[in-house]
């Protein structure tokens, strides 16, 4: 699940995440929404939050190796109170000690797999005074509902892919002081390519003057839903990930978070 916040969505009591190949329960008395690369779920009477998350480990060792490291993600440092401990062939468990949103945490993780490379992260956090024995037991209680089955695209998916895939979108713009364009060319074997134009014209104290760049990328792309909310991913070469909303109004246009772009046969994967 990746880099840029999609909207909030808010998630019924059994949670399908037919992508991911994994469905699981919410717990009684927990609340939250799919928000990003991640699920939050809050309680009315029990301290702290619930955070679900994917990982792509395949093995014990390599999902235990992978907890050990902490966690370190804008103002969460999270490190191993001691080693994780393996319950069997596809779940790890442990506690974390540190730093959430600026107060000192205790946290217990759960991590599982289904060894092929799809797999939930569990994480329970609350402030280090009020972490009890209830916090462990209703992380245990949503990764015992958690069912792991063979993933594949949703229905939403595969519009998406059957629309983009093959094409460039076209975004284009032009104001008084300037225009502006981009293309992202979505070729059938994985790889983009991006081009970007800006040209601004200004007043200087002796005449006008103007200025423009341009910028030219590649990578991977991959499309995919959570929930009803679909993405699409660029990798560009240099390990940046963008990721764009994509939507369409009633007349079938197609946006990427909030701009509209023309989807147009390309010369360039042809």
């Amino acid at each position: 699940m990746s880099n840029i916040q999609m909207k909030a969505q808010t998630l019924s009591k059994q949670v399908n995440l037919q992508e991911l190949g994994l469905s699981f329960d919410i717990p009684e008395g927990w609340q939250g929404q799919l928000d990003g690369d991640y699920i939050v779920l809050g309680h009315q009477t029990i301290p702290g939050l619930l955070i679900l998350s994917s990982n792509t480990t395949k093995s014990i060792t390599e999902l235990k190796a992978f907890a050990e490291q902490g966690i370190t993600e804008g103002n969460v440092q999270l490190s191993a109170d001691s080693h994780f401990v393996e319950k069997n062939n596809n779940r790890v468990e442990g506690y974390y000690t540190g730093i959430f949103n600026g107060q000192q945490v205790k946290a217990y993780a759960i991590g599982l797999i289904n060894g092929r490379g799809k797999g939930m992260n569990i994480l329970i956090v609350t402030k280090t005074t009020a972490f009890t024995a209830t916090h462990k037991k209703e992380a245990d209680k949503l990764s015992n509902s958690v069912k792991f089955y063979k993933a594949e695209d949703s229905n939403v998916t595969t519009f998406w892919k059957q629309k983009l895939m093959g094409k460039q979108l076209y975004f284009g713009l032009t104001r008084g002081d300037g225009s502006e364009k981009r293309t992202i060319d979505l070729c059938p074997d994985g790889s983009f390519a991006y081009y970007g134009n800006s040209h601004i014209a200004f007043d200087e104290s002796y005449g006008f003057g103007s200025a423009g760049s341009n910028e030219n990328d590649s990578g991977t792309y991959n499309i995919y839903s959570v929930g009803d909310i679909s993405v699409l991913e660029l990798a560009f070469t240099d390990g940046t990930i963008v990721e764009y909303d994509l939507s369409t109004n009633e007349e079938g246009n197609t946006f990427l978070d909030n701009s509209r772009y023309y989807v147009q046969n390309s010369d360039y994967c042809h």
